[in-house]
């Protein structure tokens, strides 16, 4: 059951196993509004849906039931209906997608995809901008660059006394900054105003903007970087840029693949939930992680999906890049020193 209403009510009634489906932008914009990533006072939602845990448990789960069906939870003759309902859609493939998506509101198209981490976990890890703790510090950049007018990223992470450390920058072009506030319902102006992202070039993002900040970063936070960890796509120009500067950065090309990102995505998360990540605060950064869903491959490597998220998880892509050349260098060779001992 799901019912959003604004100062122009909308109410629906269930998921759909539709892609495009318009309905699933008022669900996405309320689940926003409620994790206080986007302000709007005039949308009251109810939105049920079984928790990650028991949508993948949907054969078996009582509570996927309740969850998803509230009423059902003192209406004995309706949840008798729907285990029935649920057993008919455990041995027919050809019921599946009607109980799920009518019953269960979960999108049977997507259940290879999931939430990367709550939202709410990763704000616990958020701190007040220190630019002095970096200072001195050994750091590893990750870059996320865009196609056309897509957004840009660059993170920037440290290993300090057990914990990860990141300072996340976004990128957007600023010819296309109302359109994409509009597009998105994301507050790119307040945003750049803070600090959190920075609006360069007219309709594509200017690559020049983005190459002279990762080359200040060492003058601005007095960092040493280590290495910086790229996408190809779209990045050799810059690249050759940063190699042949006259600071020169070592630079590592990262292939975007299951096999080769899993480790670090799932060394993210983990830091996450113990609470050994922290983060500059930057609300940009929870947005994207709110919107990054995973998928599995063949083997069971998990990774961020841009295609399947829900909206741009640029910062994540930079982020778990440099946290791939962490985890190279420093995480891995500190497991096999403590192994060799």
């Amino acid at each position: 059951m799901v019912l959003i209403s604004t100062h122009t009510p909308r109410v629906g009634s269930k998921q759909y196993p539709v892609d495009n489906s318009g309905f699933e932008d008022e669900v996405d914009l309320a689940k926003k509004i409620l994790d206080g990533l986007f302000a709007d006072k005039r949308t009251f939602a109810l939105l049920y849906e079984p928790d990650d845990e028991e949508a993948k448990k949907w054969k078996t789960s009582d509570l996927a039931i309740y969850q998803a069906n509230p009423v059902a939870v003192d209406n004995a003759e309706m949840f008798d209906t729907l285990k029935k309902l649920r057993a008919l859609a455990v041995l027919y493939e050809n019921k599946r997608e009607n109980f799920l998506c009518k019953h269960l509101n979960i999108k049977y198209k997507g259940l290879g995809v999931e939430g990367y981490v709550d939202v709410m976990k990763v704000r616990e890890c958020r701190r007040d901008k220190d630019t002095k703790f970096w200072n001195g510090k050994q750091v590893y950049i990750g870059i996320d660059l865009s196609q056309t007018e897509d957004n840009t990223a660059v993170a920037m992470v440290c290993y300090h006394e057990g914990k990860i450390y990141a300072n996340v920058m976004g990128f957007l072009p600023e010819g296309n900054v109302e359109r994409k506030t509009n597009k998105e319902n994301v507050n790119y102006p307040q945003y750049i105003k803070n600090g959190y992202c920075i609006a360069c070039g007219e309709e594509v993002i200017d690559y020049l903007a983005v190459e002279n900040y990762v080359l200040g970063l060492e003058k601005e936070y007095g960092v040493e970087i280590v290495q910086l960890g790229y996408d190809p796509y779209n990045a050799l120009s810059s690249v050759r840029k940063f190699e042949t500067a006259e600071n020169a950065i070592e630079c590592v090309m990262i292939k975007q693949h299951s096999s080769v990102l899993h480790p670090a995505t799932k060394l993210l998360k983990e830091r996450i939930l113990k609470k050994e990540f922290y983060y500059d605060e930057n609300p940009l950064l929870e947005i994207n992680f709110s919107n990054a869903r995973c998928t599995e491959d063949t083997n069971l490597n998990k990774y961020v999906n841009k295609k399947r998220s829900a909206g741009k998880v640029d910062m994540v892509a930079a982020l778990i890049n440099a946290v791939y050349l962490l985890n190279e260098n420093e995480l891995l060779s500190e497991e096999m020193d403590w192994a060799a001992q």
